[in-house]
Parts: C-alpha cells; structure tokens; sequence
C-alpha cells in the first residue's frame, strides 16, 4: 500500500520570498487515487494585490479584506501536513516561502516538475498544466492554489504509474545511484518497486507505453537506409541544365500544381537560377533573398539535382537546429511530392548532441557526484531504450549546469578512439551511426557548430565534401568563435578527476582507476603484475587527490582576483573580465600564477600516468585482460583532455596566444566562475577550410547587407572571391509597412528614457489592441518596462507575456498566438526565429538599437582591430540584428504592421542613416511619442482584413 503524501500549492504576490507575501495555500492529503482530506485557506498579505497578480489568479483585494493572517493560518497547515513527504510542481518556490517562516522544515519533498523531466521524455513542455494535458487529465483554467495542488497530485499518480513501467534492472539502478547522493527523488523509486514486488501493478500503462515505443517513427522516403553504401562521385560531371529547373517553379509548373495557393516567385526563381550556376560553373556565392522569397527550396532544388547526377555530396549548413528540423521534415518532404528523382538525406548534429555510451557506462559504473548529476543521470537512462538516435536535443536541460552535465555524457569527448572502443565495434555509437548515414546521403543538413568543428579537426567530423551551402550565413562568424572555442570550470574539473578516481582506502580506488584495477584481478594476472599494476594507479590516484587539492586553491584565487577587479559588488548578472596582459602583470595575478603552477605539476602527472597506464593495459591484452581496448581508450582520453585542459590553462595564466582572447566568467547568483578563450579573427580560418578548399561554396540569408553593400559580411568573412546577389522582396513594404521614428524621448541610458519608453509603449498597445513584439537587449531593461505597462494594459483587457517569467521561448510564442489581445516582451533571442503571421501580430516595439555591449570580452577584443571601431565594426553589427528584428513583422504579402523605435539616436546621431538605407523601402516618419499611438492605430485600420487573408495564405508561402 502506498503511503500517505501531500500535495501542496502557494499563491503569492511575486517570487521573493524575502519581499513578497503567500495569499493562498491550497494542500491535498492522498493516498494513491484517493483524496483523505483537502486543505485551503487564503491569506491576508496586508497589502494591495499587484495587477499581474490580480489578473493571473482572479483574486482581488476585497476577497482578500477577511480572510486570515498568514500566522493563523501556518499551524493549521504544519497539523495537516504532519511529518509526510509534500509534492508540488516546481515546490522549490513554495518551499522558499514556508521555509523562511520554518515552516515544513523537517518534511522531505519531492518536485512534479523533476520526475515529469525523467519520466516524460516525450513531453514537449513542463508547466504543471502541459503536463496535465500531455498525460490525458486538462486542469481547471483557474490559477488557484487548491485547484494546482489536485492536479500535482493528479501528475503525480500518472508519473507513478509510468515508474510502474520502467523494468525492475533500471529502478534498483536508479535507487542505488540515488542514494549515492542522497537524491529527492530516491523514494519514489524506491516505492515503485515495492509496488511492483507486491503484484500491485497491472501493467496496463507498461503495455500502453512500450506499444507506443514499438511504433517506429515514419521517417521521410529520402532517410537514409541502415544498409546503404556511400556515396561515390560520376567519373564525368553532368551541368544543371538551369531552364529545366526554373520550369518547375513557373506559374504552371510542377509546384503550382502539386500545392494549392502557390505562389509564383520571379525572386526565388532568381536565386535558383544563381545557385545552379555556381554549381554549375564552381563558383563563390552571397546571395541575400529577404523574406517571402523562399530561399530554402531556392537552394534545395538545384542543391538535390547536383547532387544526384553527379553523385557530389552537398552540405547545407544552418545556424540552428530548428532550421535543420525544417528543411528534413518540411521543406525536402516538400520537394520530394514534386521531383521525380531518388535522392537520400541525413541530418548531422555536432558531436556534444549525441549521446556516447562509453561516456554513459563510465558514469553509471562510478556513479554520480551530486543531486544535479543525478538528475541528468536519470533523465538519460529512463530516455536511453526508446531513443533510435541517441539525439539530446530530445531531451529537457532547461540549466546551464545540466547541459554541462550532458556535455560531459556526450560523443564531444577527446579521447574517441573508435578503434579501441566496444561500442563502435559492435555499432552501437550514435554519432558514427548519424555519420554513416551521412557518407551514403547526396544532401547532409548539418549545423554551423559541425560545420567549423570539422576545420578544428582538419575535415575529420564530416564526410568528404566540395559543395557547400550555408543558410543564415550571417551568424557564421560567431558560430565559428563558438566552435572554436575553450571554456572549463571548477564543476567540470571536479567530475573530471572524480571519473579517474581517488584512494578511498589503502587497498581500495574509486573510478576508473578501480575499475582497472578490479579487471586485472578478475584476469587473475601474475601476483607480481598485479602488485604493479596496484601500485601504479594508487601511484596516480594520489596525484590525483594532490591535483583536485590545488585546483580548488587555483579557482578560489582566481575568484579572489576576480572580485577584486568588480570592487567586490556581486549582481543579479553575469560579470566577465577579459584577462589582458594589463591585468597578467598586476602583483594579484603572481598569486594566480602561482596557484596555477602547484595545480599543474600534479595534473600533468595524472596525464602522464593514465597514459602510461594505458600502455601497460595494453600489454595485458594477452594475458587475458577483457576489453582491455575499450579500457585503454577511456584511460588515454581522459589523458589527452587532462593535457589539453593543462595547455589551455596555462597559456590563460602565462602564455597567451596573441590571436585569442581570454576572459573570466562569473555570476549571477550561484554560477559558478568559468573560464574561457575564443578565436580573435576567423575569416583567415573561413577562407582557408571553405573558401580555398571547396568547389562552390553559397552563402544566403535573409540579411547580409549593410547599407546595401555586402562588404562587412565578405570582409569578416574573408569572402573576398564571391560575387553576390540581392534579390529583391517580394513584399510591398512601402504600402504595407510603417517605422515610426520617436525623436522626442531621451536617448537610452538618459534620465527619463525609461519611463519614456514604458509610457509610449502603453499608449500605443492600447492603440494597436495589443498584437505587438516588444524587443530589448538587456534583461533589466525589460523587467523594468514590464513592471510599469503590465497594470495599465490590464485594465485594457490586454495581457502581457515577457521573457523570464519561468515559460519556455515556445510557450511564451504559443501564448501570444492564442491570446486575442495581447503583447509579447523579449530579448536577443526574440530577434529571429520568431514567425507570427497575421493580425496577431501587427507591432513590433524597438526600445533600444541593438548595440553589443562594449565590455563584451570579444566585442572589445575585435574592435581593437579597427581604425574606426565603432562606425566599422560596432554600427554594422547592430544594423544586421536592427534588420533581423524588423524581419519579425512581415511575414506575407498581405500583412499590415508598424514598427515604433523608440531610440532617438536613430534621429539624432549620424549613423541613424546607416540603419534606414537598410531597410526594405517601408514608409519611414518622424515625430513626437505623442503622436505615435494615433497614426498607428489609423495606418492598422486602413489595412483592415488583409491580415486574415495573408494567416490563410501564410503556411507553405514564406520563408526566413
């Protein structure tokens, strides 16, 4: 019989504990289905009732006049409680608020919104009402604390079950990890397998899911098939013939009367014709196609025809996963329903996205070191059976600890020596899976991250190729900085060397130098072999322990300098120092040095042993040591990452690489302290694995130009030998489109801005009833303005939607979509990707231009290298994130909408006009703030009906 447990939910007036006020409890006392009692009270905060509050629960401050107070309603909710074990969904903000009045102390918890993360790998989303949907029980539409707390104990019944389902190996796993770490969540397995000793489970949840893991995802004709061979070129090379393919996409060719609505697009035809001839011909390419074009299935079709009657390889590169998605599952579906044409294609994510199973069987054989470690551990194991590609992008690692934590587990390791590795052998790897795949495909989606991890490993990551395509071509700068850079923390060494082991006991090791030492017994060696063999690792696990000793005097120097250097003033944001040879020679970095220095001896050493060890390994190959590659191969690459940490770690210290910039990472709040190093230039790289060593490489985006000139993107691309086209839009934005220019505000960072800008944004979302994207570039900037517009668009029947407020980026778009009248308020990553057509979105907010932030450790490091850092490199930078962000307005031709900047230096300063000639041609005016909510609700209205058409038409039209 299960326990008793407690389902427990708060309503309060914010997230702070230490500010804010509980307004009402709501608590279910159960045992399994069955409700024993329910427990709900509100609570007089003394205090009126914030507009978001009052809007996001209903209740109000008159509901709130009689009830009790909080200290007369806690006794009664300590007695109800007794000394059970309480769940909630995300019960770490509730226990914020009882624990800083004592309350509930002694109880163990255990968080919904965790197990959800374990149990429910095929869920898309985790707010506590998704996942009542996802699992078949809609919650009420209230936000009510009692109402929560249900339906936690609803998702905590269904969450049960499906631990019901998980085989018996894998629960005691579970257990026995968990109490390693003494994890939350230890119990509950520990529970699912008295269950299931008892007979108690009937498992018709088992059966329902492993029908549905049975069913095999009906992957596109094109999928690469398991037994197919690689790809091999034709002797002699066939052109495109470029007419033929312009006739498929004619006003009556295939695609018009393949799909209903097509629209005929001298554009995009235009860019076909363009791409085939740089195939054609071998030929450099920057093709800038704005949105609407449809520049993806400009450069699909002429990329597939290449492909398959030459038998060439074509790589697409995308910045984003998503694009990726996109173009296997929705665009080549597309073209496939139309070309009569056998083609193959795979999609190739980087090595950090594949799940290594060494790497997995490593961890579960030491097991893990904390609760987050944990954490992740179960998520993969749980997921592990039902993955057919070992992908982790299908997994939720919403923290940035967890994905280092994955990181960790992923194919992204040093040491990969396929030869020596049992899961390679027995192909049983995911990323060589994916690979092979790769080498038999005529098209290999990869993203830029792949694309640039191959030239750091000279060509090794992909299969050979001489024809490129790179989609999103303007973010390949950063996505090479990103590829080619190093970052490493405390957390991350500390896992590291716990991996290879410590001395636990005179005769007993941990890690992986235990299980060596356990293997060599197990071959039962020579005494005298096995007595060196011993000796040996206690020899290196001791170097060990002196290593992790020093490194955490290191980091906490490191720290100390750090602090020093920010005046000792922490912050709610992250703080990074660039380390220059301005700071390298201040007498608080000898002590850095110094620390380094102790650190590095022992790690060295630890190298040095594990490859020595491994030497020895392989000697005993013969004398019946089982799987003594697979054992060399863990030991020799942990050894070349402990030297290359150490060669990273000391040029960081002592000897920096002129053409690398270094800095330090620390904060907010408990992260810890990183330290990293990124490329200075990447163009010399760009140019030299790309552009030198490939055929025909094609550039596009829908940005690419600055002031219509391709010249920044070629020259920090070193593009030098590609010629360029700009095919105009197809959209009529003098017509359709007004940009409205607030000239009588306070510049950003000017006494009044703020408060100008939140004023201005109020009256002109009542204008426009909402339907508006507010974009920022700070955070702070955006909590700001939402606090002040959140209760006057209230009481207009118009809600807002911002960043950080705990939902997901889809989850906050999905809310703006469905929500009649509302606003959407977001930072760097709103600027793209964000694809609303419609009236539901008919204004788009510009607060700030959106300038990078000059201490920015690379911004600052690149823009030494100009004449004229700010109008070369600062202005262009911004204007190309300027035009990324406009492009989120107009998504068909039908659409109507306003864009409002209210930054006022677009007026007043000089380089205002670099952003304007940029633009598509839209109806530019000047004015005041005041006049603002006026001419936009009249340009809306004169536009009046044409948006619904375009939502009609949108779907299969546009383009990024």
């Amino acid at each position: 019989m299960l326990p008793v447990y407690v389902a427990l939910d708060l309503e309060t007036t914010g997230t702070d504990p230490e500010r804010d006020a509980i307004i009402e409890i709501g608590a279910v006392k159960f045992r399994g289905d069955q409700v024993l009692e329910e427990f709900h009270t509100l609570v007089n905060p003394g205090r009126p009732l914030p507009p978001e509050i009052v809007a996001l629960t209903g209740i109000t401050d008159e509901d709130l006049i009689d009830a009790p107070r909080l200290t007369d309603v806690l006794p009664r909710l300590t007695r109800f409680a007794g000394n059970r074990l309480v769940v909630g969904h995300g019960i770490d903000f509730d226990l914020g608020f009882l624990h800083r009045r004592s309350i509930l102390r002694p109880n163990q918890f255990l968080d919904t919104f965790k197990l959800a993360t374990i149990l429910a790998p095929d869920a898309r989303r985790y707010s506590l009402r998704s996942l009542a949907h996802f699992l078949g029980f809609p919650p009420p539409v209230s936000h009510r604390a009692l109402d929560d707390a249900r339906t936690a104990h609803r998702l905590f019944m269904a969450l049960f079950e499906r631990a019901l389902a998980l085989p018996r190996e894998l629960l005691e796993e579970l257990v026995r990890h968990g109490e390693r770490v003494d994890w939350p969540a230890t119990e509950f397995f520990r529970q699912a397998l008295r269950e299931i000793a008892r007979g108690a489970f009937t498992g018709a949840i088992g059966a329902q899911l492993a029908a549905k893991h049975r069913q095999p995802e009906s992957g596109p004709l094109f999928a690469v098939p398991t037994d197919a061979v690689p790809l091999e070129p034709e002797e002699v090379r066939r052109p495109l013939d470029v007419d033929r393919l312009a006739a498929l996409l004619e006003k009556d060719g295939p695609f018009a009367q393949r799909f209903p609505g097509y629209e005929y697009r001298p554009q995009q035809i235009e860019m076909m014709r363009a791409v085939a001839r740089a195939l054609n011909e071998g030929r450099h390419l920057m093709v800038e196609a704005p949105t609407g074009v449809g520049k993806s299935l400009a450069y699909l079709l002429p990329a597939v025809y290449w492909a398959v009657q030459n038998g060439e390889r074509v790589v697409i590169s995308t910045n984003t996963i998503n694009l990726q998605e996109q173009l296997y599952r929705k665009d080549l579906p597309d073209l496939e329903r139309v070309i009569d044409l056998d083609f193959q294609a795979a999609v190739l994510k980087g090595r950090s996205h594949y799940l290594c199973p060494a790497r997995l069987a490593a961890l579960r054989r030491i097991g893990p070191s904390s609760q987050e470690e944990m954490d992740v551990l179960a998520r993969v194991l749980v997921w592990l059976p039902n993955t057919p590609d070992g992908d982790g992008d299908n997994l939720f690692l919403p923290t940035a600890q967890e994905r280092a934590i994955w990181r960790d587990l992923s194919a992204e390791f040093e040491g990969c020596d396929p030869e020596r590795c049992r899961f390679f052998q027995r192909r049983r790897c995911f990323f060589y899976q994916a690979r092979r795949a790769a080498e038999a495909a005529h098209l290999v989606i990869v993203n830029h991250a792949l694309l640039l991890a191959d030239v750091a490993v000279q060509n090794r990551a992909l299969p050979e190729y001489r024809f490129l395509i790179v989609d999103e071509a303007h973010h390949l700068e950063a996505a090479t900085t990103r590829g080619l850079s190093f970052e490493i923390d405390r957390g991350t060494l500390r896992r590291l060397l716990e991996e290879i082991g410590h001395q636990r006991a005179p005769r007993s090791l941990t890690g992986l130098l235990g299980e060596t030492v356990a293997r060599c017994r197990k071959a039962r060696l020579d005494p005298q072999v096995m007595a060196k063999v011993e000796g040996f690792a206690q020899e290196v696990a001791r170097s060990v322990d002196r290593a992790a000793k020093h490194l955490e005097v290191f980091f906490d120097r490191l720290e100390q300098f750090v602090e020093e250097e920010r005046g000792g003033k922490g912050g709610r944001y992250a703080y990074r120092l660039r380390i220059t040879q301005g700071l390298r020679v201040q007498p608080a970095w000898d002590l850095v040095g110094i620390a380094w220095d102790d650190a590095a001896a022992p790690l060295l050493a630890v190298a040095d042993g594990l490859e020595r060890l491994a030497g020895g390994i392989g000697d005993l190959a013969t004398f019946g040591l089982r799987e003594a590659e697979d054992l060399q191969a863990q030991l020799v690459g942990i050894a070349r990452r402990l030297t290359e940490v150490c060669g990273q770690l000391n040029n960081f210290v002592f000897q920096p690489d002129r053409q690398m910039i270094y800095w330090v990472e620390i904060g907010p709040g408990s992260v810890p302290l990183s330290i990293h190093a990124a490329p200075l230039h990447v163009g010399p790289l760009i140019q030299e694995h790309l552009f030198h060593k490939k055929e025909s490489v094609v550039l596009t985006s829908a940005t690419l130009r600055t002031a219509g000139s391709f010249d920044f993107l070629r020259e920090r691309l070193y593009a030098w030998e590609a010629e360029e086209l700009a095919v105009d839009s197809p959209f009529d934005y003098k017509s359709s489109t007004l940009v409205y220019l607030v000239e009588d505000i306070p510049a950003p960072g000017q006494p009044g801005y703020q408060r100008a800008v939140a004023e201005g944004m109020v009256a002109l979302f009542k204008a426009t009833r909402g339907r508006a994207l507010a974009l920022f570039t700070s955070y702070s900037h955006l909590r700001a303005t939402t606090r002040a517009i959140a209760g006057p668009l209230r009481q207009a029947d118009i809600v807002v939607f911002a960043q950080g407020e705990g939902l997901s980026r889809n989850q906050l778009l999905e809310n703006f979509r469905i929500t009649e009248r509302a606003v959407l308020l977001g930072t760097r990553s709103f600027w793209e990707g964000v694809d609303v057509p419609g009236e539901a979105l008919s204004c788009l907010a510009i607060a700030k231009l959106p300038f990078d932030v000059p201490s920015d450790p690379i911004f600052a490091a690149r823009a030494e290298t100009f004449e004229d850092p700010f109008n070369e490199y600062a202005v262009p930078e911004a204007v190309l994130r300027f035009l990324q962000g406009f492009g989120r307005l107009i998504r068909t031709r039908s659409d109507r909408g306003v864009v409002a900047v209210f930054d006022s230096r677009l007026v007043s300063k000089a380089y205002g006009q670099v952003f304007l000639r940029s633009l598509p041609g839209p109806t530019v005016v000047r004015g005041p703030v005041t006049k603002l909510p006026k001419m936009a609700a009249e340009w809306l209205e004169r536009g009046a009906g044409n948006k619904e058409q375009g939502s009609r038409e949108h779907e299969g039209t546009t383009d990024r």
